[in-house]
């Protein structure tokens, strides 16, 4: 009976824990108006997948009101020759736009290519479906 009691316990307390999936890589854009003419995009992304990553590209897509893809600019955040990004670290780049008060603005940055240290294959990255192989 005691044992009944404190395996269900266990369960209920652990419960919580295991449903929320840690995501593999955090991506944060932040959007800011410089000179009333400008704006800049800095896309920050965290490094939460317990591998190095040795090269991490991806593309931030401009839409309209309904979700219409204006532009894409490619971005990228680590070359073969740069220094590796680590478990725990991030990466951080900027891109300006031309900022026109009249339209509104929505961005969306996707990984479309992420390469590990020690691993020959390409990877992208969405938080729906994880990591993806594509070469």
């Amino acid at each position: 009976m005691k044992r009944t009691i404190i395996l269900l316990v266990v369960i209920f307390i652990s419960g919580p824990f295991a449903q929320h999936p840690q995501n593999l890589f955090d991506i944060d854009l932040r959007i800011r108006v410089v000179d009333d003419d400008l704006l800049y995009i800095v896309v920050q992304i965290d490094n939460n997948s317990g591998r190095t990553v040795t090269e991490l590209e991806g593309f931030i897509t401009e839409l309209d009101p309904f979700n219409r893809v204006i532009s894409e600019h490619k971005i990228i955040h680590l070359h073969n020759y740069e220094p590796m990004l680590k478990n725990d670290q991030t990466v951080m780049r900027g891109v300006t736009y031309h900022y026109d008060r009249t339209n509104d603005y929505r961005y969306r940055y996707h990984i479309n290519h992420i390469k590990f240290y020690h691993d020959h294959r390409i990877f992208l990255y969405s938080k729906l479906d994880g990591l993806l192989r594509i070469k």
